[in-house]
């Protein structure tokens, strides 16, 4: 029986939709040969003449003899995105975040995945303790970079007691042989108070260091802590002056590594910045924002467009309009003068609606993270239309992590939602041609 690899979707105007190839058809093969996992992909699609073998739902076998750019994709997504058994995490973190997950909640978000592969194909953050020798081998050969390594700590024995896994240990001595293969990095600490800050972030900072420019960065982000720990271990909340302890360290640190190599080299996640209630840096400190999904310089940008965009707006709009905004907790502070602003504008109604996560609880405070059932808890407070930021929902879909769309949300509380990217868009859909 001929298999293949099932394809979920093809991309609109791409060369697999000319070629009427659809969801639920198998790639069989490419260039004669069966597909071992994703990178094998990626590496025969980059071809500029290739030969695709697709087995038809109707179950026509069909060879495409396609001729393309080498940088063009034919545009088929896959079910699988490794296209094989994923490679998942073998350390149980005292701090992660997937054993505080409430229960009931879309398999995948349970998935704890490891992945180096991954890693480099979509920057996801990896242990390296799952790693074999035939995958060290593989990513010298392939030269994966940069990658996305959690490091936490450099010291053996705190980096195993945080991850409690033997391996966790051999961490420098894996950088040091990629490092030597040409193979760069970017890395992230989980500060947990009492453990892996004070001296012990000190020497994860200098260990990390000394390999630049292999290991380019270098975040830290604050542990989060959910409302769902029972049994776990028992782990300290970051506070203010936590945070005001370890913005000044970063500080020190880069302006050392400044001084010996022209980089800040390590950088602090936005959270600190709010609960130290500190107003981030300028945009040149963060060196071009390669953490940005680590949420660090998220806040920066916020406020650099606000800036451009705020001598553009209308003093009246035509007719009324009335509106909320909603936000995480640690946000508002940022948001909170824009809004100010908004309302001096005559015919507009802004309402900045700050929820409290109730859903996950603890001490979650990101926007990122909101559900859907915050959002009704709060729904006596939503007047008008309702903006949410495109973080709260899974990417490429209107869907919040407690499984309901936003469709869902509009009918339960009677308003219209609208999702906006950023401030430029929220700008754009609220006061209209206004901001275009």
């Amino acid at each position: 029986m001929v298999q293949g690899k099932l394809i979920e979707r093809v991309e609109p105007n791409s060369i697999a939709e000319e070629l009427a190839i659809e969801c639920g058809d198998y790639v069989v093969a490419i260039n004669g040969e069966e597909l071992t996992d994703i990178l094998d992909w990626q590496l025969a699609e980059s071809s500029e003449q290739l030969f695709l073998t697709i087995l038809h739902q109707n179950g026509e076998l069909v060879e495409y003899d396609i001729e393309k750019d080498y940088d063009e994709s034919l545009g088929i997504i896959f079910a699988s995105p490794t296209l094989d058994k994923l490679r998942v995490c073998q350390n149980k973190c005292i701090f992660c975040f997937v054993d505080q997950m409430p229960p009931n909640l879309r398999d995948t978000l349970y998935m704890k995945d490891d992945d180096y592969r991954l890693s480099f194909l979509t920057g996801s953050y990896i242990s390296l303790t799952n790693l074999k020798e035939e995958d060290l081998q593989r990513i010298m050969r392939l030269h994966l970079s940069p990658l996305y390594v959690s490091v936490h700590a450099t010291d053996p024995k705190l980096r195993s007691q945080l991850m409690n896994n033997r391996r966790a240990g051999e961490l420098l001595n894996i950088l040091k042989r990629l490092t030597q293969a040409g193979i760069q990095f970017h890395t992230q600490v989980v500060l947990c108070p009492g453990l892996n800050d004070g001296s012990a972030l000190d020497q994860t900072i200098a260990d990390l260091f000394a390999l630049y420019p292999a290991v380019q960065t270098m975040a830290v982000v604050p542990v989060g802590l959910t409302g769902h720990r029972a049994g776990l271990y028992p782990l300290a909340a970051s506070d203010k002056l936590l945070a005001q302890q370890v913005l000044t360290q970063i500080n020190k640190w880069q302006e050392y590594c400044w001084a010996e190599q022209q980089t800040r080299f390590v950088f602090a996640a936005d959270e600190f910045y709010s609960m130290a209630e500190i107003i981030p840096p300028a945009a040149e400190t963060y060196e071009g924002f390669q953490q940005l999904e680590n949420g660090v310089g998220v806040v920066r940008l916020l406020l650099d467009s606000w800036n451009n965009l705020q001598p553009h707006l209308p003093s009246k709009l035509p007719k009324p309009i009335t509106a909320t905004i909603a936000t995480g907790v640690s946000a508002a502070c940022y948001l909170k003068p824009i809004v100010e602003r908004l309302q001096q504008i005559e015919n507009l109604q802004l309402t900045l609606l700050p929820v409290p996560n109730k859903f996950f609880g603890g001490g979650v405070t990101v926007a990122g993270l909101l559900t859907y059932f915050d959002l009704i808890n709060v729904a006596d407070k939503i007047k008008g239309t309702l903006y949410l930021p495109s973080v709260m929902l899974k990417e490429g879909e209107e869907l919040f992590l407690d499984g309901y769309t936003t469709g869902e949300l509009a009918a339960a509380i009677n308003t219209k939602v609208c999702v906006v990217k950023d401030l430029s868009s929220f700008l754009a859909a609220l006061l209209g041609n206004k901001m275009r």
